[in-house]
């Protein structure tokens, strides 16, 4: 069982489970592994009644959703062209979901729509919309730059940018993602990842980790020393949560996983 030391870990029960997986047997495995936390991208497959249900069943909190897909499954439309409409939908939805989920942060996804003239603005403009909306209940908005690999032209793919954009955008309750698996995917080496953090850190609320390449649990061989990464997390009193987005070679919640992650 994972034994609570340092870090915040909260349980992706999106990546880590089989889509056939009821909801309710997710957060129980979470439990009964030692988990209180779950993130997962879309909750959307449920009801909000059956949410109800699955946390009455099993309370946990749920600390991270996504806006959703678009309406012809885009990853996102904060920097689309002309979808105004459907990206203030989508942001409403979300907040619904967070009300009744207890959840306090939206990741808004930005999508993948080739560049076009005033792009850079529009995606601005709508992040401080969003903001508006989400201040209105008390949320915070954030996002995350994502690797190629992961979803092609995905319009946040520059670290440093995607970081100055949300000092570009001004609303305090907009921040970074910081997904150590994307950011390794991008070529930042443990180092450049560390002094990222550093850099960075008022502009952080949640981190997600996964091993580069195939973005299996984090004790895994591959591009990423988390206990490295992990010690610098302690080192710098990051108090926020660390999401475990991982798919699972094996047991989601191994003995060695869970060895590895009691450690920090």
């Amino acid at each position: 069982m994972y034994v609570s030391k340092t870090l915040k870990f909260a349980c992706n029960i999106g990546t880590m489970f089989a889509e056939s997986t009821p909801l309710v047997k997710r957060l129980q495995q979470v439990t009964s592994a030692g988990f209180s936390a779950v993130e997962i991208a879309f909750p959307y497959s449920w009801s909000l009644e059956e949410w109800r249900e699955a946390l009455t069943a099993c309370p946990m909190q749920v600390v991270l959703i996504n806006t959703p897909l678009g309406p012809n499954k885009e990853p996102g439309l904060a920097a689309s062209n002309n979808r105004d409409a459907d990206f203030i939908a989508g942001i409403k939805l979300g907040v619904k979901y967070c009300r009744a989920l207890n959840c306090e942060q939206l990741h808004i996804m930005a999508g993948n729509e080739p560049s076009y003239l005033g792009q850079e603005e529009v995606f601005l403009n709508r992040m401080r919309l969003a903001s508006g909306v989400l201040k209105e209940h008390g949320l915070c908005g954030l996002i995350e730059t994502i690797s190629p690999g992961v979803i092609p032209g995905y319009y946040l793919n520059d670290p440093r940018k995607t970081l100055q954009q949300v000092e570009d955008i001004t609303c305090d309750n907009i921040f970074f993602q910081f997904d150590v698996f994307h950011l390794n995917s991008l070529g930042e080496t443990d180092g450049q990842v560390k002094e990222l953090f550093d850099k960075n850190m008022q502009l952080i609320r949640h981190v997600q980790v996964a091993q580069t390449p195939s973005r299996n649990e984090v004790n895994a061989e591959g591009g990423v020393d988390y206990e490295q990464i992990f010690e610098h997390f302690v080192s710098r009193k990051y108090h926020g949560f660390v999401g475990l987005e991982y798919k699972p070679s094996c047991d989601p919640f191994s003995k060695k996983t869970l060895s590895f992650l009691s450690k920090f």
